[in-house]
C-alpha cells in the first residue's frame, strides 16, 4: 500500500535527481533524492507505522489541498520538502513532526483566482504584468522544482495557433506536397494535356526539357520551405518555452534539440546552392 500511494512521488524523486539540467535549488541532492526513491520502492524492512505516517501525510495534503490535487507533480516537491525539513525519510520510531505550510499548497490557486486568463497580461500583486496561469504552469512548477509556482508555458493564440497547426503537422503537410509534386512530374510526360507541356519532356527515369526544370524548381522549393520551417519551428519553441529555459521538464528544448534543428537549418541552406 505505501509503494502503491507514494510510487508517483518516487517517479519524481528519480526523474529529477536524473535530470542534468534541473534548475533546482542547490538544496536538492541527487543522492538524497534517489536514496528516497529506493526507500518507498524497498520498503520492507521499514517500520509499518513510519509507512502509515508518510501514506497519510500525502493524503492530507491532497485532501486540504483541495485542487492541487491536479497538480501530482508540485505536490512531490512539497512532500520532498517537507521530508527533508522533518530530518529525511528514516526507518526507526522516533516522533517525527511533518509541518505542511498552506501558503506553499496553495501557491498558484490564488493567482489563478485572480487572473486566470493566459491569453492576457495583468499586474499581479507583486508589481509584474505577468500571463494567468493554469494548472499546467502549477504542475510543471513542481517538475522543474520551483520553490514559487511561476508561468513555464506561453499558450499560443490568434496567428501563432495556425503557426503551431503546421509546425506540429509539418511532416505530413510535407508528405502530401510531395505526391503533389510526384504527380505533376508524372503528368508533365504523361501526353494527356497540351504537346508543349506534358509531350517531348523525356521518360521517367530521363528526363528532360520541362521535366527537367521541374525537378530543379521542387528541389529548391523544397530547401526553401524546409529552412522556412526549422526557423520558425526554432523561433516559435524560444517563444513559448522561454520563461522554462534552461530547466528540465518534458518539451523544453536543450542545447541538443537547437543544435540539431540547426544543423538541419545548414543541410537545406546548402541544398539551393
Amino acid at each position: 500500500v505505501h509503494r502503491r500511494t507514494l510510487e508517483g512521488f518516487a517517479s519524481w524523486c528519480t526523474y529529477v535527481a536524473n535530470a542534468r539540467r534541473c534548475g533546482c535549488s542547490g538544496s536538492l541532492d541527487p543522492d538524497e533524492l534517489r536514496s528516497y526513491a529506493q526507500k518507498i520502492v524497498y520498503n520492507s524492512s521499514r517500520s509499518a507505522s513510519r509507512l502509515f505516517a508518510e501514506c497519510l501525510l500525502l493524503r492530507v495534503m491532497e485532501s486540504i489541498g483541495e485542487q492541487m490535487l491536479q497538480c501530482p507533480e508540485r505536490l512531490a516537491f512539497l512532500l520532498f520538502k517537507i521530508f527533508q525539513d522533518a530530518g529525511g525519510m528514516h526507518d526507526d520510531n522516533e516522533p517525527t513532526t511533518f509541518l505542511i505550510d498552506m501558503d506553499k499548497l496553495h501557491d498558484g490557486l490564488s493567482q489563478m483566482n485572480m487572473h486566470a486568463n493566459p491569453y492576457q497580461r495583468k499586474k499581479m500583486p507583486n508589481g509584474k504584468w505577468e500571463l494567468g496561469l493554469n494548472f499546467d504552469d502549477i504542475n510543471e512548477s513542481g517538475i522543474q522544482c520551483r520553490e514559487e509556482v511561476a508561468k513555464t508555458f506561453k499558450e499560443p493564440a490568434s496567428v501563432m495557433v495556425l503557426l503551431d497547426f503546421v509546425i506540429s503537422y509539418r511532416i505530413p503537410i510535407m508528405i502530401k506536397v510531395y505526391c503533389l509534386v510526384v504527380a505533376g512530374y508524372i503528368f508533365l510526360g504523361s501526353k494527356l494535356g497540351n504537346d508543349i507541356t506534358t509531350a517531348h519532356n523525356g521518360s521517367l527515369f530521363q528526363p528532360k526539357w520541362l521535366r527537367m526544370n521541374y525537378i530543379q524548381y521542387t528541389a529548391m522549393g523544397d530547401a526553401m520551405a524546409w529552412m522556412g520551417l526549422e526557423l520558425a519551428l526554432i523561433c516559435y519553441m524560444t517563444y513559448q518555452r522561454w520563461p522554462s529555459l534552461g530547466r528540465h521538464s518534458p518539451g523544453i528544448p536543450g542545447m541538443k534539440w537547437y543544435l540539431q534543428h540547426l544543423i538541419n537549418f545548414g543541410f537545406s541552406l546548402v541544398g539551393l546552392y
